[in-house]
């Protein structure tokens, strides 16, 4: 990784004490008549009426909302939530095609996890995370607010490779819990179908989930024309492409259906999600953008 930016080249003092001054804004959301939990200050044992979410097989019908399925004709369940701190977790896209980019979707997507890590640890909130490699990695678990740059020099040393682990690495997560926390996925998406499999294995385990979709610029927006031999960075697989301006077309076409396919999964299954780009430099419109998602408050 000597040719990209390090991840730990964005974190000066300036970036650190920006951090603190943000924390978590990330909620359970639960309808098992128990609390849910969120990141913020505990205010007793109540709970809140939050959010509905699509009957599944299994649910407890007492908390169906029976208005809503008078209504709008559909089995909702009420969702409910309450103040306490949650557990991190980041489970980070480590697979080839995040080594794009400039800075890498690995760097910039390491970056933002890295923060949201920062502002836990300065809150008190342990956090822990899995590098989705080609291969089982032990989860790297932080407490307190000096941890960061152990965390920081295992994102250095990591070397995006291989095919995706993250369906893996996720299913790991649900298996060794626990199972209230707060879990952030950062990766491209590619793969789409193993990862939503994963994704709603977590979120029915009792997390809650967001995600952090990075692309890199040239995958949002191509410009280069001619003819090229395009070879897949996780199966090496070679295939030969005229790119002119019916590919682009179609590609743009390709490229909304992924990315409504990510938005709309996102929204059924109760996930705060968020699109950066890799060129994304860490400042005040990152944190507005992560604002935005709920993610951070």
């Amino acid at each position: 990784m000597a040719e990209h930016e390090l991840v730990s080249d964005a974190f000066d003092g300036a970036l650190l004490e920006a951090l603190a001054h943000f924390e978590l804004n990330l909620r359970t959301l639960t309808s098992s008549g128990v609390r849910g939990e969120r990141r913020s200050r505990r205010r007793g044992g109540g709970t809140e009426y939050a959010d509905h979410r699509q009957y599944a097989h299994g649910d407890d019908l007492r908390r169906l909302d029976w208005h809503a399925l008078a209504r709008l004709d559909q089995m909702l369940i009420r969702l409910y939530a309450a103040d306490e701190a949650l557990p991190l977790e980041v489970v980070m896209d480590a697979s080839a095609s995040m080594d794009f980019g400039a800075p890498t979707k690995f760097v910039t997507g390491a970056r933002v996890g890295a923060c949201l890590t920062q502002m836990a640890l300065s809150h008190n909130t342990p956090a822990r995370w899995r590098i989705a490699l080609g291969k089982t990695h032990e989860p790297l678990s932080l407490k307190g607010r000096g941890e960061l740059p152990k965390l920081l020099r295992a994102l250095d040393e990591t070397v995006p490779d291989g095919k995706g682990a993250m369906e893996h690495a996720l299913r790991d997560s649900v298996l060794q819990g626990p199972r209230k926390r707060a879990l952030i996925a950062i990766t491209d998406g590619y793969d789409a179908q193993p990862l939503q499999h994963a994704l709603r294995a977590v979120r029915g385990g009792g997390a809650e989930v967001g995600l952090v979709l990075v692309l890199a610029p040239e995958e949002t927006n191509p410009q280069e024309r001619g003819e090229y031999t395009l070879i897949d960075s996780e199966s090496e697989a070679a295939s030969r492409m005229t790119i002119d301006g019916a590919a682009i077309k179609r590609y743009r076409r390709m490229l909304a259906s992924f990315r409504e396919g990510w938005t709309d999964f996102c929204r059924t299954h109760g996930l705060m999600f968020v699109e950066i780009s890799s060129d994304t430099p860490i400042d005040a419109a990152l944190f507005r953008t992560l604002a935005s998602s709920g993610m951070i408050g």
